[in-house]
């Protein structure tokens, strides 16, 4: 039992560090952008960003009315 908390702590920090939601892009562009047909007048994003810390590419699919909305929903998202 004594050693459950500082594990647990370390567990927490690791996935925090971790995660991709922590993850900051100066750097994002639309690949694709397509009506949506969920969603009507909107439409589906592929919006690509590059993570500052480490260079990895990461793609996302937003829905959002405008480019600059689906590129600041992305940033939201953690890239």
């Amino acid at each position: 039992m004594r050693h459950y908390l500082p594990a647990m702590l370390l567990a927490i920090a690791a996935t925090a560090i971790a995660s991709p939601a922590y993850a900051v892009c100066s750097s994002c562009n639309i690949q694709t952008k397509t009506p949506s047909a969920k969603e009507p007048g909107k439409f589906d994003y592929r919006v690509s960003c590059i993570i500052d810390e480490s260079g990895d590419e990461v793609n996302t699919v937003v829905t959002a009315a405008t480019d600059e909305e689906a590129i600041e929903m992305t940033k939201k998202k953690g890239c």
